[in-house]
């Protein structure tokens, strides 16, 4: 992001030490590259940290930045499952997480990774952003209609070409979201093609929610925004499924909000468990949960005797829901 001029270097309190976040387009920012060594100079060399360092130095910059009264506080994290994730999500009350991906499969893996670590630590995956996710050939559209006339195609090959260059094309794979919204429930899934005007803004320092604010991303950006506050409000509030296992009756019950119950087996639950370390076919015939947590609005952790947790979406489980 382009600061203004005069945003560095970040002033200090000389009495609480807290910095004073910058600010760009009404948004309060903190990055390494605002504190390290050079960043007046916008110089700022590589960071070369272990983990546990890394850890650290963004806990230093959450607790201290004076942030002042703020809707939301949003931590952009790399890429895994690492140091850095663990300490934040251990040390500090995250409320939920934004899981960001491609279509490739690795990164797809990488999302099965992600969403199942934070559910190890009570952490509820609300909502996933697939970026590249397909290329539309907007530029050669605009040049169709000139080459049509120069070479006087006829209508019908016009209208072929029209919808052929309309198609996005997966050149990265096939979309995941789907896949994501079956396997845990997460509604809030969105998806973005490669867009030239992405590139552009990012490049400018300007964000493209500024830059282009009736454009197509920032139209996806606008629905991503609304449903992850709608996600959050609901997170203390929505109406979610009691669960109950009678050791006994080797039954799971489950009591809905208006009255009614429902019941399923050990094994019939264990077999809707879509991680891929799940093996529905060479399930111990005793397996049982040891508890239910819930996971966000749409999804219940269950801890099972044979050590595998699973994340399910109730819907998977819950008839009516």
């Amino acid at each position: 992001v382009r600061l203004p001029p005069g945003s560095l270097p970040l002033r200090q309190d000389a009495q609480t030490r807290l910095l004073a976040p910058a600010e760009a387009d009404g948004v309060r920012l903190m990055s390494y590259g605002f504190v390290g060594k050079g960043a007046s100079s916008g110089a700022v060399p590589a960071a070369v940290m272990r983990g546990p360092m890394v850890g650290k130095t963004v806990g230093q910059m959450l607790s201290g930045t004076d942030w002042g009264e703020l809707d939301y506080l949003l931590v952009d994290l790399p890429p895994g499952t690492g140091d850095v994730h663990l300490t934040l999500s251990q040390t500090y009350g995250l409320s939920a997480a934004v899981l960001v991906t491609t279509p490739q499969r690795l990164s797809f893996v990488d999302v099965v990774k992600g969403v199942e670590m934070f559910d190890k630590v009570g952490i509820p995956t609300v909502a996933v952003m697939e970026n590249m996710a397909g290329l539309r050939l907007d530029a050669a559209s605009e040049r169709l209609e000139a080459i049509g006339a120069a070479h006087s195609l006829p209508p019908a090959a016009m209208r072929e070409l029209r919808e052929l260059l309309r198609e996005e094309q997966p050149v990265f794979g096939a979309s995941h979201v789907q896949r994501l919204r079956d396997m845990w429930g997460i509604s809030a899934s969105f998806s973005l093609p490669l867009l030239p005007e992405l590139a552009r803004a990012a490049d400018a320092g300007v964000p493209s929610f500024v830059s282009q604010p009736e454009g197509e991303a920032a139209g996806v950006y606008r629905q991503l925004a609304a449903a992850l506050e709608g996600e959050l409000e609901r997170l203390d509030t929505a109406p979610r499924p009691e669960i109950l296992y009678l050791p006994v009756e080797r039954r799971i019950v489950i009591a809905l909000a208006d009255g009614t119950q429902q019941s399923i087996t050990p094994l019939e639950l264990r077999r809707l468990c879509r991680s891929p370390a799940n093996r529905p076919d060479a399930l111990p015939a005793d397996v049982e949960p040891l508890d239910f947590v819930p996971t966000g609005n749409y999804a219940v952790s269950v801890r099972w005797s044979d050590g595998h947790q699973s994340l399910l979406p109730y819907a998977s489980f819950v008839r009516g829901v």
